[in-house]
């Protein structure tokens, strides 16, 4: 393993500004956003996109695919570009990772951490980008999320609080909100803080269930005879049943234990210690 570079011992060259035909340039991009779009006709192009000289004299784009498809939708001849030759994939990820600091692009500013990981902590990123620790993790985590998701980062369908949130989950929690978020963004509409709050809820219950049933079952301290009582009489009382109608309909359908006829006042002193066993005026004979 590569030990951590200092991040400050990378020299990085001046880029050389330049007006660049858009017929010199291809990007690799899933097309513009609409919102970029009005926002390049609307404010023009304020910041110059990032490219590298090959040695056959074209050009490599670093930073601006999405720029360079909304000027072409627009019909523009060419695009303000800063222009770079010779530098390491290290130069390059340190200077795009300074544009993306200032910038709106959470996933492209993810990816470039990500290359920097390569040779450097998240420490010795965030000493010198001046980007906070947590941030870093933050976006580094957004790359569990599937391209199609990324795509949606930052967009109406997906917000980048929800999005961060959402690549934290695992396994068919992370399926579930990767579903939702695919079938909000095919009917065009947010994936909210609630729906996600309702995959949380199902991890978490999930999760506990999965605790008490590793748990070690409680000791029995109390006679089942006593508790199935305790249930019967609330049962009785929920019912608005008294518990000596029940007795009396059970001793009726029971099935005699001696093939002689009991005598009334056997029948009813027996009716007599069950109402008040069910009432709780005599112990259980659990206890005898």
């Amino acid at each position: 393993m590569k030990n951590p570079l200092p991040l400050l011992s990378i020299t990085v060259p001046e880029g050389t500004e330049a007006f660049l035909s858009l017929d010199d340039l291809q990007e690799n991009a899933h097309g513009a956003s609409n919102h970029l779009k009005a926002t390049l006709r609307a404010t023009g192009q304020r910041d110059p996109i990032l490219v590298q000289r090959c040695p056959d004299g074209t050009y490599r784009i670093r930073d601006g695919n999405r720029r360079v498809a909304a000027a072409r939708s627009l019909l523009w001849p060419d695009i303000r570009a800063l222009v770079y030759e010779g530098l390491s994939e290290d130069a390059w990820a340190l200077i795009v990772a300074g544009v993306h600091n200032r910038s709106e692009n959470p996933v492209e500013e993810a990816r470039l951490y990500q290359r920097l990981l390569h040779t450097l902590t998240i420490e010795g990123i965030a000493a010198n980008t001046g980007v906070l620790v947590q941030v870093i993790r933050a976006r580094v985590s957004l790359l569990a999320l599937p391209d199609d998701i990324l795509d949606l980062v930052g967009t109406r369908v997906l917000a980048l609080s929800i999005a961060e949130r959402a690549a934290k989950l695992q396994g068919p929690y992370l399926l579930e909100a990767i579903r939702q978020i695919r079938a909000q963004a095919q009917s065009d509409q947010a994936f909210t803080a609630k729906q996600l709050k309702d995959i949380t809820v199902v991890r978490s219950a999930a999760l506990g269930a999965r605790l008490l049933a590793a748990a070690p079952p409680l000791p029995t301290l109390i006679p089942p005879a006593d508790v199935l009582a305790v249930e019967v009489r609330e049962l009785c009382e929920r019912r608005n049943i008294p518990v000596a109608d029940l007795l009396q309909v059970l001793g009726q359908t029971s099935t005699p234990v001696a093939t002689s006829a009991p005598s009334s006042r056997g029948s009813a002193a027996r009716a007599h210690l069950n109402t008040c066993y069910f009432q709780g005026n005599i112990p259980s004979p659990h206890h005898h």
